[in-house]
């Protein structure tokens, strides 16, 4: 990684997280991981990167805790490890080494390339049947492999959930995972009278704070995953005091009005019977789930039907005249010309008015998608930091907002370059015809 990441993205503007981690001195953690680039921030507390084993040159996404977590992050830290060492298998995030050095607990785990669930409902939407038939599948099973070593992960949503270049989901975030064999203390330790999950994704007994929550609130999640999947809306929208409120008056399943006409009724009756309010009248399993899932699709279902990998574009290769500031082509065209990748970093929005943190989570040698939690003005020019998808250089560009989606709590927003440094774009390019190569 080059050293003059230090100081060229440290911003008043920026999280104390980022200033922290992107000094020289944390270009290599603990003379072990290089840092490449900032993939995501931790609620807690720290960063998750996109580093490199020095010595094996062995990718990963490397979790590293603020030096000052308390009590609670560090023992919830601990309880990741052990959840994710014991649940091992195809679906689920591969961990690969932890512990704490210098004070800072780190988590290495494998890294992905595409981009989460969430950040594809913010940009599209919805999803297609097909496509969320797979999703449910394919999640189910890695949720069953789990529950069968006795690990409960109490946080499925699509923020935790991933989808690959290779068309395939992947659980990830097991920091609240609960590991159904452990003594009742230890469990206390971490849960500290809080409320565990993000509400609009619990299972009634976990809101109301049942203490012996079991497999079944995962079967519930994915549910309401697989519900907002179809329709771009959870059952039960609202912060935790509204969610109480209208679970606590509905005695049956949520409606399922908002289904479009084409989802088939043995898919709408496995989501009624999965977000049952009484945990006994769910599936005995998610297994059981899953193959109720599999049996509500009459037709097979594609291994590409996700397609995150952009197709070539049919073109001559680009030269410094094809870029859009030579060629200042509508958005609408400029987007389609040119191939995108998936490609995850976080990144800093400038506008005269507003300064935004967020993520890109697809580029172009034309733009970029961008994902945020604070929504975004409907038009302007903008400065953008990221990282370069080659060399993790930290660069500066002007990019044109050209379109943005607000829902639930995300804003996506497409923006165009109108000034991107010569060697910034001939990474992009390099990056995007290699993701993008049959």
């Amino acid at each position: 990684m080059n050293s003059t990441l230090s100081g060229q993205y440290v911003n008043e503007s920026v999280s104390r997280e980022l200033r922290e981690y992107l000094g020289e001195e944390h270009t290599v953690f603990a003379g072990r991981y290089r840092l490449v680039r900032a993939l995501a921030k931790v609620t807690s507390g720290g960063c998750v990167w996109a580093a490199e084993h020095v010595r094996t040159r062995r990718t990963c996404a490397l979790k590293i805790l603020a030096k000052d977590a308390s009590e609670r992050v560090r023992h919830r830290a601990a309880r990741e490890m052990d959840a994710l060492a014991r649940a091992q298998g195809p679906g689920i995030v591969e961990f690969r080494d932890g512990g704490e050095i210098d004070g800072r607990i780190y988590i290495a785990l494998e890294l992905f390339e595409g981009r989460t669930l969430s950040g594809l409902l913010a940009a599209k939407g919805k999803l297609s049947v097909e496509q969320t038939v797979k999703l449910g599948i394919e999640l189910a099973d890695a949720l069953a492999h789990c529950h069968e070593r006795g690990v409960v992960h109490r946080d499925i949503k699509p923020a935790n959930i991933f989808v690959t270049t290779e068309n395939s989901a992947q659980l990830i975030d097991f920091g609240i995972a609960k590991l159904i064999d452990e003594e009742q203390v230890i469990e206390k330790l971490t849960q500290e009278n809080t409320l565990l999950g993000t509400p609009e994704y619990m299972a009634p007994e976990a809101l109301f704070m049942a203490p012996n929550v079991d497999h079944t609130v995962d079967q519930y999640a994915l549910a309401v995953t697989l519900y907002e999947c179809l329709t771009g809306v959870v059952p039960f929208p609202g912060t935790l005091r509204e969610v109480l409120a209208k679970v606590s008056m509905t005695t049956t399943a949520p409606p399922l009005k908002d289904l479009p006409k084409d989802v088939p009724v043995a898919l709408a009756q496995v989501l009624t019977r999965a977000l049952s309010r009484e945990a006994e009248h769910r599936f005995a399993s998610v297994a059981e789930m899953r193959d109720a899932i599999r049996a509500s699709q009459r037709v097979s279902v594609d291994d590409n039907v996700f397609a995150l990998r952009a197709p070539k574009p049919e073109r001559n290769p680009p030269t410094t005249a094809d870029t859009p500031v030579a060629k200042q082509k509508p958005a609408e065209v400029t987007r389609r010309r040119h191939a995108r990748a998936p490609y995850v970093t976080l990144a800093l929005i400038n506008g005269e008015t507003i300064t935004v943190e967020g993520r890109i989570e697809e580029i172009s040698e034309s733009g970029f998608q961008f994902v945020s939690e604070r929504e975004l003005p409907s038009t302007g020019t903008f400065a953008v930091r990221f990282a370069r998808p080659v060399s993790g250089r930290i660069s500066e560009a002007v990019a044109a907002l050209r379109w943005r989606r607000a829902a639930r709590g995300m804003c996506a927003a497409g923006f165009e370059f109108t000034t991107l440094p010569s060697d910034a774009l001939g990474e992009i390019q390099t990056y995007v015809s290699i993701m993008c190569a049959d």
